[in-house]
């Protein structure tokens, strides 16, 4: 089992969080990929482990998302 982030209410999912992107202010950012199964979306091997970066999109960009397991 595996899961990802989806962003909410939305078809997005994350496929890279950079906590230290200088070109944003504060440093960070978050990037989105369309599709319940793109291939470059993040996958976590625990519901844990998507947590903790589900919370560190938040710090980042202030986004609601939800962890969803991947089928």
């Amino acid at each position: 089992m595996s899961y990802c982030i989806r962003l909410g209410g939305t078809s997005e999912f994350v496929s890279k969080i950079d906590p230290t992107d200088p070109r944003c202010h504060p440093p960070g950012s978050v990037d989105f990929v369309e599709g319940w199964h793109h291939p470059d979306a993040l996958t976590y091997g625990t519901f844990n482990e998507a947590k903790r970066a589900s919370e560190e999109v938040w710090a980042i960009e202030g986004f609601h998302t939800t962890v969803e397991e991947r089928i």
